[in-house]
Order: structure tokens, then C-alpha cells, then sequence
């Protein structure tokens, strides 16, 4: 049986046709997405663990959603928060039956591009933590411990500072915040 070259060419770039169409995606492309699903389930597990128990030393929860939580009494000694939204959350000392407990404690968090718009950080501690480009506008950080905390590139406006200590913070003055507490633009 002979075939003609025209449906010889024909049927052989039907099958490179075929043969593109239904080939399975690229090994580079499928470990992309099976990475991206690790790393989904990772933070899920993560976050999860966060928020039933208020603690996650030393995780991950980069990017990870806050948005008006209420996270008063929380330890996330030197987790990993960069570019976490917690715009609105409460972050401040918690209460137990009337007594007053100490604040969030982020002693060490590095919290760098993070979302921290109105969040109320009174009383937290946030010694050594890395607020580098992040947004505290309208944040209240007022009698928070800040030694050592790096605001380095960070926008603070309208922010509440009363009751701090400076001295030992990089990126913020006690000239900057002056004897009332408000610094009406701070944006490095």
C-alpha cells in the first residue's frame, strides 16, 4: 500500500499536533505548582496552629492574613511575619478575668514589609523585631518595648507613641517623636 507524500506530510504533522496538545506540562512548570501547593498547606498547618493556640515560636507565617484579628496575649517570638497583613488586629495586652496580662509578645519577629495599618500594639513587646518597610500608619504602639527594634524604611504616620522609650531603637528618635507621641510624617 503505497501513500502519497501529501498525506504522508499530512498525517505526520497531525501527530506532532496530537503529540503537543496532550503532552504533559513541563517538569520545571508541575514542581512550580507542587511547590506552591507545599507551601500553601505548610502556612494552612501553620496559621491553624497560630490560632488555636496563640503561639508560633520561630514559624512562618510570611504573607500570612490578620486583617482585624483579635491577637491580644500572642507569641510570636522570632517568627518569620515579612509582608503579613495584620492592618487592624489587636496586638495589645490581654485580659484574663479582670487582671491584665502582659502584650503580644514579638520579641525578635521579623515583621519587614508587613501591613501593620491601626494595629493596636500597646504594651506588646517587640523587642528586636524588624519593622524595615513596613506600614504602621495609624498604628498604636504606645508603652510597647521597642529596644532594639529596627524601623529602618518603615511609614509611620498618625501613629500613637506615647509612653516610649527610643533610645535604643534604629531608625526612630526621641527628637522625632517629641513629648507628644505623634509623629505626623515618618516615612524613610
Amino acid at each position: 500500500m503505497k501513500i502519497s507524500k501529501v498525506a504522508a506530510l499530512f498525517f505526520a504533522a497531525s501527530l506532532i499536533a496530537l503529540f503537543s496538545v496532550t503532552q504533559a506540562p513541563l517538569p520545571a512548570a508541575a514542581d512550580d505548582a507542587e511547590d506552591a501547593a507545599d507551601e500553601a498547606e505548610r502556612l494552612a498547618t501553620e496559621l491553624s496552629y497560630f490560632l488555636t493556640t496563640g503561639r508560633c515560636v520561630k514559624c512562618d507565617l510570611s504573607k500570612a492574613n490578620f486583617t482585624g484579628k483579635d491577637l491580644s496575649g500572642a507569641r510570636l517570638t522570632n517568627a518569620k511575619l515579612e509582608g503579613a497583613d495584620f492592618s487592624g488586629a489587636d496586638l495589645r495586652r490581654a485580659k484574663l478575668g479582670g487582671a491584665k496580662m502582659s502584650g503580644a509578645n514579638l520579641t525578635g519577629a521579623n515583621l519587614r514589609g508587613a501591613n501593620l495599618k491601626g494595629a493596636d500594639l500597646s504594651d506588646a513587646n517587640l523587642t528586636d523585631a524588624n519593622f524595615r518597610e513596613a506600614d504602621l500608619t495609624g498604628a498604636n504602639l504606645s508603652a510597647a518595648n521597642l529596644e532594639g527594634a529596627d524601623f529602618w524604611g518603615a511609614e509611620i504616620r498618625r501613629a500613637d507613641l506615647t509612653k516610649l522609650k527610643v533610645e535604643k531603637t534604629l531608625g526612630m528618635t526621641e527628637e522625632e517623636v517629641g513629648s507628644s507621641g505623634k509623629i505626623s510624617i515618618f516615612d524613610r
